[in-house]
């Protein structure tokens, strides 16, 4: 495929992860991604980078053209889609991991430069990246994870939490399926949490739900099926509930915790403010 990028670049294994695909236009041949800080939250990327996998890109070509792009249409947005050329009026936060979660994956590792190409290929109209959707962009992001070497888990956990939002930002009867996911999902949680305890630690039963849901047992078998009943509601992407459901099981009440504790510093700041102290 052609580059992006002139002749006089010179690329170099990203030294995060040597075989992971990603190169960078580094002149130091030490393959390092340089940033600069411009605010509290927003850096500004220095180097030109690009990955690099013939099978990855092969398959995204394929999806392009059964999607009714020609041949050299679809290597062409492929090229602009895994090439990332540093604008100084795009600054970026890195990954936009949430605070809550930043005791599960930081905004930096060795998903760093996958996130950085995926945010440059969404944007807050839909479908208007490079690839021209959305949804393979999801893909890509997950795939060049998995040759950057971030483990099974993460990576689709963390697919399925930028796939959330494509469906969302698609609005429509797409948003109506996430909210009647998410409405399901804390339903399945707190039934699952509360009838696990009832059966293993004998919590009290404080569901009086009709048969057959009537009973802990029962109760936990119906909201473990409600995961792959629900999973029709994201569409091709259902593979991704399915990841998000299981998370969910774990993640949430870590992140309710997590963010309890959170609001519990802002007001000890807000008091030490208001006491001015120093």
């Amino acid at each position: 495929m052609g580059d992006a990028t002139s002749s006089t670049t010179r690329w170099v294994p990203w030294r995060v992860a040597p075989a992971s695909g990603f190169e960078v236009d580094d002149p130091t041949g030490r393959g390092s991604v340089g940033i600069v800080q411009i605010d509290e939250r927003q850096f500004v990327v220095l180097n030109t980078f690009r990955y690099s996998d013939q099978g990855v890109e092969n398959d995204l070509v394929a999806k392009l053209v059964r999607g009714g792009m020609e041949q050299s249409q679809a290597r062409a947005a492929v090229d602009r889609a895994r090439t990332f050329v540093p604008r100084e009026d795009n600054p970026t936060d890195l990954a936009s991991v949430p605070r809550f979660m930043r005791w599960f994956e930081d905004s930096y590792g060795k998903h760093s430069l996958a996130a950085l190409i995926h945010d440059e290929l969404i944007s807050d109209a839909v479908n208007s990246g490079a690839l021209g959707s959305d949804t393979l962009s999801d893909r890509f992001f997950r795939e060049m994870m998995r040759t950057s070497g971030v483990p099974w888990l993460k990576r689709w956990l963390m697919w399925s939490a930028v796939a959330l939002r494509t469906r969302w930002v698609a609005g429509g009867y797409r948003r109506l399926s996430i909210v009647l996911w998410l409405l399901l999902s804390v339903a399945g949680v707190i039934a699952t949490i509360g009838s696990a305890g009832a059966l293993l630690f004998d919590w009290p039963w404080l569901f009086d739900w009709p048969w057959p849901v009537s009973s802990p047992g029962w109760s936990l078998t119906v909201a473990l099926l409600m995961i792959f009943i629900a999973a029709p509601l994201w569409g091709r992407q259902w593979a991704a509930s399915l990841i998000a459901a299981v998370g969910a099981l774990w993640l949430v009440p870590a992140a309710a915790v997590t963010s309890l504790a959170w609001i519990v510093y802002r007001v000890l700041e807000g008091i030490a403010r208001t006491l001015r102290l120093r």
